[in-house]
C-alpha cells in the first residue's frame, strides 16, 4: 500500500513542478501538431484535485499486474488504464520522472505514444480532449520507503447520447 500527496517541487526544490508540467504539455502539443491529429487538447486544471485518487487506483492496477509505471523516454506504445473517481471515468498513464524532467524532449516519446494511442480516444464535443497533467508524490505506507514523484496524465471520458449510441465509443 502506498500513500500519495500532491507535490510542490521536484526534486528537492531544484525545479518547480510547474516547469515540469509545462514541459509535458509542450511535448503533448508538439506531438499533436507533428502527428497531424485533428483534436484540441483542453487542459482542465480543476481536475488536478482528483490526481491523488487516480494515482492510488492506478497503482492498484500496477500491483495487480495489469499496467506499469512507465519510463517516459522508453515508452513507445501502450493502452491507457481506465480509472473511475466518483462518477467520472479517466484514461490514465503514469510515468516516473526522468532526470531532465523540465525539458520537453525528455517527454517526447511519451507524448508521441499518448497522442497516437491514448488521447484520441477521449474526444468529446467535436475534437476536444479534456486532460490534466499533475505531479503526485508516492510514499511507502510505512514511511520507510523512498518517496518518488509520479507524473499522472489523465483524460476525462465524456459520455453522451447521440442517436442512442454512447459517444465517444468505448474501446
Amino acid at each position: 500500500m502506498t500513500l500519495t500527496a500532491l507535490t510542490g517541487c521536484w526534486p528537492s526544490g531544484s525545479s518547480s513542478s510547474e516547469q515540469t508540467k509545462n514541459a509535458v504539455k509542450t511535448a503533448l502539443k508538439a506531438a499533436v501538431k507533428q502527428n497531424g491529429n485533428s483534436y484540441n487538447l483542453v487542459e482542465n486544471k480543476a481536475l488536478s484535485v482528483k490526481a491523488r485518487t487516480i494515482l492510488k487506483a492506478y497503482l492498484q492496477e500496477v500491483e495487480a499486474g495489469y499496467t506499469y509505471v512507465f519510463e517516459p523516454q522508453n515508452v513507445t506504445d501502450f493502452c491507457p488504464t481506465d480509472v473511475t473517481v466518483g462518477a467520472d471515468g479517466f484514461g490514465t498513464a503514469v510515468f516516473s520522472m526522468p532526470e531532465n524532467a523540465v525539458d520537453p524532449q525528455a517527454w517526447k516519446n511519451a507524448a508521441n505514444a499518448l497522442v497516437a494511442n491514448f488521447l484520441c480516444y477521449y474526444r468529446y464535443n467535436g475534437n476536444n480532449v479534456e486532460f490534466c497533467v499533475e505531479i503526485v508524490k508516492q510514499e511507502a505506507a510505512d514511511g520507510q520507503g523512498e518517496a518518488a514523484d509520479r507524473m499522472v496524465i489523465f483524460a476525462k471520458r465524456h459520455y453522451g447520447e447521440s442517436g442512442g449510441d454512447i459517444t465517444p465509443p468505448m474501446l
